[in-house]
């Protein structure tokens, strides 16, 4: 089952939850508030794999450090 990430719409809390295939949010409820209904929002994902930050050792394309825990 994959993770999808939820917004509340009473509290505003955003939050990750293990889910079946193509849910919506009506089932779950939000574990700050208890509210439900949640909204199900775009999330990115990390890949990993050997470019230029593997290359170079540096860290993310857009900063100079040495590895991402240093700019986010």
């Amino acid at each position: 089952m994959p993770i999808y990430e939820f917004k509340c719409p009473s509290c505003g809390k955003r939050v990750e939850l293990l889910c079946a295939m193509g849910e919506k949010g009506n089932g779950p409820a939000c574990p700050a508030c208890g509210h439900s209904g949640l909204s199900r929002v775009f999330s990115t994902f990390a890949t990993a794999g050997r470019g230029q930050a593997g290359k170079s050792g540096g860290g993310c394309a857009g900063c100079g450090g040495k590895g991402c825990s240093t700019c986010h």
